[in-house]
């Protein structure tokens, strides 16, 4: 899996509406090579909350439970 955080030079005129070239294409040989890509555009995380959802999101997608307020491990991969 690859999470890739977009800031505004990721799409075109920097409106977080239309991915650039260059964008679309890393996404495509990624997912070519066999990875998921979750595309996360940093206008999304504005509040604690929406963090929040964007971790839960990526957690549901690899089989990890939502929890709380906890962390996940990169080391171990496990949930705390």
């Amino acid at each position: 899996m690859v999470i890739e955080v977009q800031g505004p030079s990721h799409y075109v005129g920097g409106d977080f509406t239309t991915r650039n070239g260059s964008t679309l294409l890393k996404i495509a040989l990624l997912q070519k090579s066999g990875f998921e890509v979750v595309e996360i555009p940093t206008n999304t995380l504005c509040s604690p909350d929406s963090i929040k959802r964007c971790i839960d999101q990526i957690k549901s997608r690899v089989d990890i439970p939502p929890q709380g307020h906890g962390s996940v491990s990169l080391k171990s991969g496990s949930a705390k």
